[in-house]
């Protein structure tokens, strides 16, 4: 209705209601609609600001880190230790509120040498119980001192690769170099000063148009291709000698070991026995009577027990690279 008076009181004096223009109508219409949809969404908007201030702020979410690693008094973790400690209590301020806490923490993941040097001093001096600075920097002065006396340039340019891998030697040479304050160029000379002339042959070939931290990558790629294509050593072979050879070793062991009679009937006759043996006809091969030295059964036995060994050294000679030579004996009455 109030839409209608406003389209009535618009219209110029004398003309009907009949005469307005039907497309002013709707216009004026569809522009109240707007407005009092504008107005409730304005409502609306109110009503969740307000909602969204009263609630309480989010909990923030809550990290679980790691205790840091327990520090016995190596030189060479102690900078890592305390960078460790450091991280923790930035991360658990609402636990660690007070210097007393942090050092009564930090007394606890000390061991061997720390934890003595901390247990002497922490009787004679407070402040090692109420100024965490002051802990630190004790701890510092005590523990965190260079390897071998050297500073660290001194450390870098005497650092060479010997045999570990490029990657291994760039970890311990970027470490060291961390702590340098050299710029790229100064380290990327240096690094290239300490691998192994193989290696520097090797990227003197790819220019010199490269960071230093690509110069490393590069030098890493190239020293794992030459460990990969270079041939590997070959292992000592060792002969395999037949069994049939360790049979005539051991046979000729067991001859050495229980001599048969002609070595003691023969080459080993005093000349008494010898005399004695002529004299009652006895057999200079095993001393028996009945019998000759020609004809003695133990040495045909003991001839085809060596013409049998004679076959089976030639089967070692032929296997294992061995040679038996055969020796015959002539004494003044008998061959053997």
């Amino acid at each position: 209705m109030c839409l209608l008076q406003h389209c009535i009181s618009v219209c110029r004096p004398g003309e009907s209601l009949t005469n307005v223009n039907a497309e002013e109508l709707e216009a004026a219409y569809l522009l109240h609609r707007c407005r009092d949809q504008l107005a409730k969404a304005q409502a609306a908007n109110d009503y969740l600001t307000q909602y969204l201030r009263s609630l309480p702020p989010p909990t923030p979410t809550k990290v679980n880190f790691a205790l840091p690693d327990k520090f016995n008094g190596s030189a060479e973790q102690c900078k890592g230790f305390i960078r460790q400690v450091e991280i923790f209590f930035m991360h658990q301020g609402s636990s660690f509120d007070s210097d007393d806490k942090k050092c009564a923490f930090l007394m606890s993941l000390l061991t061997g040498k720390a934890i003595e040097w901390a247990a002497a001093v922490r009787e004679t001096d407070r402040l090692f119980q109420t100024s965490y600075p002051y802990f630190v920097k004790q701890l510092r002065d005590v523990f965190e001192y260079t390897a071998g006396g050297k500073d660290v340039s001194t450390r870098l340019m005497q650092l060479t690769q010997g045999r570990k891998s490029a990657a291994e030697h760039a970890i311990e040479f970027r470490t060291i170099a961390a702590q340098s304050g050299w710029n790229d160029v100064s380290l990327k000379a240096m690094f290239r000063r300490s691998l192994n002339m193989e290696l520097q042959a090797e990227l003197a070939c790819k220019g010199e148009d490269h960071s230093f931290s690509d110069y490393v990558t590069l030098a890493i790629k190239i020293d794992n291709l030459i460990c990969t294509h270079r041939p590997q050593s070959k292992s000592t072979s060792f002969m395999h000698i037949p069994q049939v050879t360790q049979m005539s070793e051991s046979s000729h062991a067991n001859d050495h070991a229980s001599p048969e009679p002609m070595q003691l009937g023969v080459t080993r006759l005093s000349s008494e026995e010898r005399s004695r043996r002529v004299v009652q006809n006895l057999c200079f091969y095993c001393g028996c009577a009945g019998h000759h030295n020609a004809v003695c059964p133990l040495k045909a036995r003991r001839d085809f027990a060596d013409n049998s060994r004679v076959s089976v050294d030639h089967i070692s000679i032929t296997n294992a690279k061995s040679l038996t030579t055969i020796v015959e004996i002539t004494t003044e009455n008998d061959s053997f």
